[in-house]
């Protein structure tokens, strides 16, 4: 069985449209930098939490998949978050305040701040503790 840990590094907002939804950009490290994107319309903070840990073990999986296993139990792979846990909860609260922060523009209208506003939805970030990476 291969193992794989990989630590998610930060999420951004790549888009932010309040018809369309936001398009995020999900930073991690494996043993090497990448990036995934996530597109949501912030319905379910919850469902969105785990669509991006599911979505950040499938692509794991399907990078380190092995062909030509001798033995059957080569060939699982076994995908750990590092602090799973807390970064879970820290995404569902930056998933929050975004879906909260998408209802309060979307009364603004045509308000003077409305295009500050929409501005800054499309600069935010979360920022995750970054801690060491151990492939075994």
């Amino acid at each position: 069985m291969k193992c794989v840990r990989l630590n998610v590094k930060k999420i951004e907002v790549d888009r932010f449209s309040l018809k369309e939804g936001v398009d995020l950009k999900i930073f991690f490290d494996d043993g090497g930098k990448k990036c995934l994107a996530y597109s949501t319309q912030l319905s379910n903070v919850n469902d969105d939490v785990k669509n991006i840990i599911t979505k950040l073990q499938v692509y794991e999986k399907s990078q380190n998949k092995v062909l030509d296993a001798e033995d059957a139990l080569d060939s699982f792979i076994s995908v750990l978050i590092e602090d799973e846990e807390s970064v879970m909860e820290k995404m569902r609260v930056f998933l929050g305040r975004l879906r909260d922060d998408k209802q309060r523009l979307r009364g603004f209208g045509s308000h003077d701040g409305y295009m500050t506003s929409l501005n800054k939805m499309q600069k935010k970030v979360l920022e995750l503790k970054p801690s060491v990476i151990r492939n075994d």
